[in-house]
C-alpha cells in the first residue's frame, strides 16, 4: 500500500487531483493536506469540509496560528507584490517542517480520520499538486523543492473540467470563483495580487478591500516608526529609552493587527522632531492614505488612469523561495 498526499488549497484544481487520485489508487492510503493561513474565505472552509465528506477521503489541517497580517507585524515587513513570506512561511515552511521533519505546528486537527488507512502516511508519499498546464511554468521549482520525494502535476499533462469532476459529487464551487477571481486564496487578500484583481476586490467586496486598505496604511506605518526608533541611538538616545519607546510602539499597534482593536492608538512619541512622526499623524486625521495598488480609486477613479485589468498576480505557493524548504 503507498503513501499519498495531496495538497489541499481549498481550489477547485486541488479537488480534481484528488478525485483522481482516489479513483485510480482506491486501495492506497490518501490524505488531504490543508495549510491554513487563518485568512481564508469563510466559504473555503465550507468547500473542503464537504470535499473531505463526499470523496470519504481524511483531511489534515496544520496551522501556525497567525494570519498574513499578524506575520507581517512580527517580521517588521510590508508583504508586497515582490515579498510574499505569508506563503513561503504559513504554508510552505509549515508543510515542509511537517513532512520532511515531522514537526507538527501549533495547530492540527483531523477531519474524517476513520478514512485513513495507516498512520504512517508521512513514509516515503507521493506528494501531489493542483498545477494545471496553465501554469506548468512552476513545475520545475516545486519537484526541485521536493526532492527526494515523487511530486505529481497530473493535470498538466491531462485536460479535465473541474466543474464537471464537481458536478459529479453535487459539490458547489467556492464563492471567490462566481465573484469573477482566479484563485479561492485569502479571501481574495493575496499581497501579491495585481491591479486587475483588487480592482474586482473593491468591486465585489468593498469592506474587505476597504479593510485591507487600512492594514496596509497601518503597517507601513508601524514598519517606518520600528525602524525609525530603533536607529535611536545614532542621535543620542540611550538603549533603555530605545527599548521603551519599542515596547510603547509595539502595544499601540498590536492589539489593531490582532483584531482586538478598530484602529491603533497613534503612537507619537516626544522629542522626536527630526522624525516623520508629525507627517504621519496628519495623514492620520485628514485620512489621507499613501498611493499603493490597494487604493485603485484615486489614481484610477478620480484621475482618470487605465487599470490593468489583466494583471492578476498571485503568489504562486510552493514554488522556489531558497532556505524554506
Amino acid at each position: 500500500m503507498k503513501n499519498h498526499i495531496i495538497f489541499f488549497s481549498g481550489g477547485k484544481a486541488s479537488f480534481t487531483v484528488a478525485h483522481l487520485v482516489k479513483e485510480r489508487h482506491p486501495n492506497d492510503n490518501i490524505v488531504l493536506y490543508f495549510t491554513d493561513t487563518k485568512w481564508e474565505d469563510e466559504d473555503l472552509y465550507r468547500f473542503i469540509n464537504e470535499a473531505s465528506d463526499k470523496l470519504e477521503l481524511p483531511m489534515l489541517t496544520h496551522s501556525m496560528g497567525i494570519n498574513p497580517v499578524e506575520l507581517m507585524f512580527k517580521q517588521k515587513v510590508v508583504f508586497n507584490s515582490r515579498i510574499g513570506n505569508c506563503s513561503s512561511i504559513l504554508k510552505m515552511k509549515t508543510a515542509a517542517d511537517f513532512i520532511k521533519k515531522g514537526i507538527v505546528p501549533k495547530i492540527e486537527s483531523w477531519r474524517n480520520w476513520q478514512h485513513l488507512k495507516s498512520e504512517d502516511f508521512r513514509e516515503n508519499p507521493i506528494l501531489y499538486f493542483g498545477i494545471g498546464w496553465e501554469e506548468a511554468h512552476r513545475k520545475a521549482a516545486i519537484i526541485e523543492n521536493w526532492e527526494p520525494y515523487d511530486v505529481q502535476m497530473p493535470l498538466i499533462d491531462e485536460v479535465i473540467d473541474n466543474d464537471m469532476i464537481l458536478a459529479k459529487y453535487k459539490i458547489r464551487q467556492p464563492r471567490l470563483y462566481d465573484m469573477g477571481f482566479s484563485h479561492n486564496n485569502c479571501k481574495a487578500r493575496c499581497v501579491k495580487a495585481g491591479q486587475g484583481h483588487f480592482g474586482n476586490l473593491k468591486e465585489k467586496m468593498p469592506d474587505v478591500f476597504k479593510e485591507l486598505k487600512e492594514q496596509e496604511f497601518y503597517m507601513q506605518q508601524y514598519v517606518s516608526s520600528y525602524h525609525i526608533i530603533n536607529r535611536l541611538e545614532e542621535h543620542g538616545f540611550e538603549d533603555d529609552v530605545k527599548e521603551l519607546y519599542l515596547q510603547d510602539l509595539e502595544d499601540c499597534y498590536k492589539p489593531y493587527f490582532e483584531g482586538k482593536r478598530k484602529k491603533p492608538i497613534p503612537f507619537i512619541p516626544p522629542n522626536l522632531q527630526f522624525t516623520t512622526y508629525s507627517f504621519m499623524k496628519r495623514q492620520i486625521d485628514n485620512d489621507v492614505y499613501p498611493y499603493t495598488l490597494r487604493d485603485l480609486s484615486i489614481d484610477i477613479e478620480e484621475h482618470g488612469h487605465q487599470l490593468d485589468i489583466f494583471d492578476i498576480g498571485g503568489c504562486g505557493c510552493f514554488v522556489n523561495y531558497e532556505g524554506v524548504l
